[in-house]
């Protein structure tokens, strides 16, 4: 077959999709509208592109359903080149999808991501419903992230890497003088980093946050912002599967492609470092890690298709990724707040100067009286969920919402961020006002069950790390706000220009000039 032929050939196929596609587009809007009450639908939707052009790159994603919100109401549908997805705003819609359906809606759908980031959905959170997300749930929330676990890992390895991030800031502060200009961003990250890697495979990273750039850690950090970066990005072929029939490649698919072989052969190298180290019986090593937990917990036999090194470099995946950004990112996020507004740190360090006091370190045992920090880190996760558009759910039946038809097949999309901003939940839904937990929501917590705040998710879904990650967060800024006077360089006004990822993160590194406000001998 000659070029010119081979190529009419393919634009011939190519216009019979597109006519099979616009078909099956016109038959679910006739479906929808005759077996339930008609969703609100924004205007303007095309055959096949369906609403992907009002999408715009430069306005963030949540932002644009929320406007879509305020114009159609808190529930509507739309369409995602040929996939229908409702969007849901409001904490009543949310609670009815994640309760009353919510095993219909406990599946995800099938998106590149998940096919060449994660390892063909191995990995716990791009699984589709069924037998083999259900025995990878009971792993993970029973064996990796129990509360039994995570008690032990807040005593010893969070701690311990606490520590030497803040001894190694004060020993950068007074070799500089006292008072030092610090990318706080690149602390957090590493710290979050090293805690991951050390209850991973019982070692760590032997670097200081001004090593960053060098050697593994290096390596690590690219991997785990490219994937995010990449797990933000919209293919084509996710909007219009047809292209995969064509073996169609995209720059995105290339990218993709490239780092799951990185990540792969870094997995491979811990996993092959792991036995070296337990089998020599290193002192330094930690045997009671997540990877011995994984090789117990999963056998060699049916494993529902996929062999058990990959279930074991799949959960790997998992686990730092999703640990390291959602921590790093509120942290963040919380220390610009209180620069912004530094009448609240005020009263965050006179808090842990009344029930710590400035004679000791604070310790987890004093969490629970630091009220008014839990509600400074609630506050933040509230105005800045690390996810703020929830995870896609998908519909693995038909069902009814709020009176509405929803066709098996459809997608699910749960605005978190639109939530978090109800003025009828949330007075002045725009201010950063901590004091909210502590009166009006004073029962309200981030784990989801209450639904007007699920910055990690609610139902079958939610993250099994919630209580990994806020522990975590609790005494890494209780230390820092402890051990350090903070503001900003020159004492200009904070940055708060967001990204416009998946992930809601700082556009820009924060930058702090840290003061030690503690005696030297409590930074060691």
């Amino acid at each position: 077959m000659d070029s010119l032929s081979f190529l009419t050939a393919i634009a011939a196929g190519a216009l019979a999709l597109l006519v099979f596609y616009n078909l099956l587009w016109k038959k679910r809007n006739f479906n929808t509208k005759i077996k339930g009450r008609v969703l609100p639908e924004p205007s303007g939707a095309l055959p096949i592109l369906g609403h992907v052009l009002q999408l715009s790159r430069k306005v963030q994603f949540q932002k644009t359903l929320a406007a879509f919100a305020d114009k159609y109401g808190p529930i509507f549908l739309i369409r995602m080149g040929v996939h229908p997805t409702l969007v849901v705003s409001n904490h009543e819609i949310v609670k009815e999808c994640l309760t009353t359906n919510d095993l219909i809606f406990a599946s995800r759908p099938l998106f590149n991501p998940g096919k060449h980031l994660g390892y063909n959905n191995a990995s716990y959170g791009f699984s589709s419903y069924g037998a083999y997300w259900r025995d990878m749930r009971k792993v993970t929330r029973l064996e990796i992230l129990s509360a039994q676990r995570v008690d032990a890992l807040k005593r010893t390895v969070f701690a311990s890497e606490i520590n030497i991030m803040i001894e190694d800031l004060f020993l950068f502060c007074t070799n500089n003088g006292g008072t030092s200009k610090v990318d706080i961003s690149e602390c957090i990250e590493i710290l979050q980093l090293n805690v991951m890697v050390k209850v991973m495979t019982g070692r760590r990273y032997s670097v200081s946050f001004h090593d960053a750039a060098e050697g593994e850690v290096k390596r690590l950090k690219y991997m785990t912002n490219e994937f995010m970066y990449l797990f933000g990005q919209v293919d084509a072929s996710d909007l219009f599967p047809f292209l995969g029939w064509f073996n169609f490649q995209t720059q995105n698919l290339k990218s993709m492609k490239r780092l799951a072989k990185e990540m792969d052969e870094l997995f491979v190298t811990w996993i092959e470092e792991h036995a070296k180290m337990k089998q020599k019986g290193d002192p330094t090593f930690d045997q009671n890690n997540f990877i011995d937990i994984l090789q117990s917990a999963i056998e060699e036999k049916n494993n529902y298709g996929y062999t058990r090194d990959t279930i074991i470099k799949a959960s790997i995946l998992g686990l730092i990724v999703g640990g390291t950004e959602t921590t790093t990112t509120t942290v963040i996020w919380l220390l610009s707040l209180l620069l912004k507004n530094k009448h609240t740190l005020k009263l965050v360090q006179e808090e842990l100067d009344l029930h710590v006091g400035r004679e000791r370190k604070v310790e987890y045992s004093d969490i629970n009286n630091l009220v008014y920090l839990q509600a400074t880190v609630k506050e933040t996760l509230r105005l800045y969920p690390p996810g703020p558009v929830l995870v896609p759910h998908l519909a693995n039946e038909d069902c009814q919402v709020q009176g509405y038809h929803v066709p098996k097949g459809t997608r699910l999309i749960v605005n978190a961020w639109k939530v978090h901003r109800d003025p009828n939940v949330w007075p002045e839904p725009e201010k950063f006002k901590p004091e909210r937990f502590l009166t009006t929501h004073k029962g309200v917590d981030a784990s989801g069950k209450h639904f007007v705040l699920l910055p990690f998710g609610s139902g079958r879904r939610a993250c099994p790390g919630y209580t990994f990650a806020t522990q975590l967060m609790y005494l890494a800024i209780a230390r820092l706000l402890q051990g350090f006077d903070l503001k900003t360089p020159s004492n200009e006004p904070i940055d708060m220009t967001e990204t416009t990822g998946i992930s809601l993160s700082r556009e820009t590194p924060l930058e702090v000039c840290l003061t030690p406000r503690l005696s030297p001998e409590l930074y060691a």
